[in-house]
């Protein structure tokens, strides 16, 4: 059966240890943005903002982050484990001048893999985290798995009616390729993030990134950041590297649905500034 929808970027596979990796590289002679998505998504979620980055200048590469689109599981469920295999694409591609943009769950591996010692950290020219997972904790994970563990491993033609009537407002190719994501994604990767063997907060490492950082953050009623952890982002922020920017008209999925156009527009002035 042939798909609705395609993507043209090229599909690539890497190994790093016995975890084979997958990305999918849209091309291009500007500088590398590495592209991570969010939990139970897939590097197909960015087959918008791909090309957007291409016709900007820039090579975007997505990464299917471990257990999830066609990449296996990770060795173990910790951040910096996550964000050393994000690290070793890095190098292994031989990427440098890298502009790393992540949301949500890749929000907190980009932060982690910044603000961390793994030397691809030194490829990295500027980070950007789209409201980002900045801390995690089994007591605060555990009462909202159930609802990221729905319609995992699940047909995707049987999962796709669901995902449009919770999400009226996302484009069809939005919900073909999350629905997609669903069934590719495995139930111990999700369940390793939100219910971690020792919780973490990765907000003191924003002093440690030492490239130019901006923290784009959805509407308050969306944001998965609370106001007493977005105040100590804020006081956690290197004078003149690091900045917040409040899009508007924007949920916690903002490469999707009607907040897609002003989120990439705050994503390109700042990569072009």
């Amino acid at each position: 059966m042939s798909h609705p929808y395609t993507i043209n970027a090229e599909r690539g596979y890497l190994r790093l240890g016995a975890t084979r990796l997958s990305y999918l590289d849209w091309g291009g002679a500007g500088p590398p943005a590495v592209l991570l998505h969010g939990i139970t998504s897939s590097a197909a979620a960015f087959w918008q903002v791909g090309p957007a980055l291409r016709a900007a200048g820039f090579r975007p590469i997505a990464l299917d982050m471990p257990g999830h689109g066609e990449s296996d599981l990770s060795p173990d469920h910790t951040i910096d484990t996550v964000a050393g295999l994000v690290g070793g694409v890095i190098e292994q591609l031989g990427l440098e001048a890298v502009r790393l943009i992540g949301h949500s769950w890749g929000g907190a591996t980009a932060l982690a893999l910044a603000g961390g010692v793994h030397p691809a950290r030194a490829a990295l020219a500027r980070v950007t985290l789209v409201d980002p997972a900045l801390a995690m904790a089994a007591t605060w994970g555990a009462p909202r798995l159930p609802d990221y563990l729905v319609g995992i491993g699940e047909p995707a033609a049987q999962v796709r009616p669901a995902v449009r009537a919770n999400n009226p407002a996302w484009h069809d190719e939005d919900v073909y390729w999350k629905s997609i994501a669903l069934e590719q994604c495995r139930r111990a990767q999700v369940e390793g993030f939100f219910l971690p063997r020792v919780g973490w907060s990765l907000v003191e490492r924003v002093g440690r990134v030492a490239v130019p950082l901006l923290v784009l953050v959805c509407e308050p009623a969306y944001t998965v950041i609370p106001p007493e952890r977005l105040a100590e982002l804020r006081a956690a922020l290197r004078p003149g590297l690091g900045r917040i920017e409040l899009v508007p008209g924007t949920n916690h999925n903002m490469f999707r649905g009607p907040g897609y156009a002003a989120t990439m527009a705050a994503l390109l002035a700042w990569l072009n500034a």
